[in-house]
């Protein structure tokens, strides 16, 4: 099992949602709103100087998924590459209480 976590500026949240269905998980992802940070796109606070906040999806899926998943990711950073989006792919825990 892998773990998929994504941040994303929150303009571009249906897209990931788009890939997340695609790959048949467009009901099974944990999904976080507002996420503030900053990075090499810029600050996202959700404050009247930087209005802008990012969103979190953290993802769990089979190893085959995790990469088809990770590749679309990739293809949404060429396609939007003002907006801030990264992604993280690790071993998932390996219980489950």
């Amino acid at each position: 099992m892998i773990r998929v976590d994504i941040i994303a500026n929150q303009s571009i949240e249906e897209n990931v949602i788009d890939e997340l269905t695609t790959l048949g998980h467009g009901e099974s992802f944990s999904y976080i709103h507002p996420v503030y940070g900053r990075g090499t796109n810029g600050r996202r606070e959700g404050s009247a100087v930087w209005p802008e906040t990012n969103v979190m999806f953290v993802v769990f899926l089979d190893d085959g998924t995790a990469d088809a998943l990770a590749e679309r990711i990739r293809t949404l950073r060429r396609q939007f590459p003002k907006e801030g989006i990264r992604c993280w792919v690790s071993e998932a825990p390996t219980s489950e209480i």
